[in-house]
């Protein structure tokens, strides 16, 4: 199982696009099971002191049911403030508090950035690497960072015929055989 997970959670997210673009792409690709995990919908009571000690229901069905299962994740991360957002370090943070049972353990991981600039969080995916890294979770070497997102954004999302949508292909073919 492949899951992906949808690194914002600011309502109204452009994120949560280009996840289902990609699992589209994945789908035609891929005969196995397919998550993905929004995290808009991540209780805010996750946030809490007490969030290592006494896990929020929701965070142990995506850690037991989801995390746990899947052998390879794909992380669609938007640029915040010039890295990747917070919410998504307290996501892993939640879900890793447990070291013993790391769910990212001598897993793989594909990497997409997006941004409303030129640089398609870069520099975020670069982070978010060495936090997968430190979790003992191997990144597939091309990572896609899409720029000026909101240029492919007309009432739909479209990357076919892109060259976009030709890294996301390749990536995608590269990282089933990583």
């Amino acid at each position: 199982m492949i899951t992906i997970i949808s690194s914002s959670n600011r309502k109204g997210n452009v994120t949560k696009l280009v996840a289902a673009a990609y699992k589209d792409k994945l789908q035609k690709k891929y005969d196995g099971e397919i998550k993905t995990v929004y995290l808009e919908n991540m209780p805010s009571q996750v946030m809490n002191p007490d969030m290592y000690v006494q896990l929020d229901d929701w965070i142990k069905d995506v850690r037991d049911n989801i995390l746990a299962p899947s052998s390879s994740f794909v992380f669609v991360i938007p640029e915040y403030n010039g890295t990747f957002p917070g919410v998504l370090k307290i996501f892993m943070d939640a879900v890793s508090s447990d070291l013993q049972n790391n769910v990212f353990l001598d897993k793989k991981a594909a990497l997409i950035g997006l941004s409303a600039g030129k640089f398609g969080n870069r520099v975020g995916l670069e982070h978010f690497s060495t936090v997968l890294n430190y979790l003992k979770t191997s990144v597939y070497y091309q990572k896609v960072a899409i720029p000026n997102i909101m240029n492919y954004i007309d009432g739909t999302l479209e990357f076919e015929g892109t060259d976009i949508g030709k890294y996301l292909d390749r990536q995608i073919e590269g990282f089933l055989k990583f």
